[in-house]
């Protein structure tokens, strides 16, 4: 009798080191940990990405585009002015977005050198446009002033391109 208690002892012992997991409660247990670690929508950031560009001169020739990281009121990118045969600018935005208007610096290089501007865009649609310079006559260098407006129009593209 001691020998067959032993036996079944051990073939439980066994039986029980090789059982599956009951289904149902494996299913409780991913359904458990499915629904506390889902992410509700309205929790996720508003992460958005558009390209835009400009062309302009005689043949369409001179390039400007502008790549923008919109999330939520911050916006970030790059902004490259490429005209055809001259130095162009090359560099990135950070920028804090209220509304449709987009208000920061672009950092960018021209002829080896750093520089920076501020810059005014507007969303319009499938448009951005951007508020124009004008010259500041003491220091030579492009400025936002009281004759500034928004008049500079890019087209939005596939951020592929």
């Amino acid at each position: 009798m001691k020998r067959l208690m032993i036996v079944f002892a051990a073939m439980l012992s066994i039986a029980a080191c090789t059982s599956t997991p009951d289904k149902t409660s494996s299913k409780i247990s991913d359904t458990t940990v499915a629904a506390n670690t889902a992410v509700e929508p309205a929790d996720l950031p508003v992460n958005q990405t558009m390209c835009f560009q400009k062309l302009a001169g005689t043949a369409n020739q001179d390039t400007t585009s502008l790549k923008l990281i919109i999330d939520g009121d911050k916006v970030t990118g790059d902004f490259g002015h490429y005209p055809k045969e001259k130095d162009k600018r090359v560099g990135t935005i950070s920028a804090i977005k209220n509304g449709e208007l987009i208000k920061g610096q672009w950092i960018y290089m021209q002829e080896g050198m750093n520089d920076t501007l501020q810059v005014e865009f507007k969303l319009d649609g499938d448009k951005l446009v951007q508020k124009n310079y004008t010259v500041d006559p003491k220091t030579g260098r492009e400025v936002f002033s009281e004759a500034s407006v928004f008049n500079i129009e890019f087209d939005k593209i596939d951020c592929r391109n």
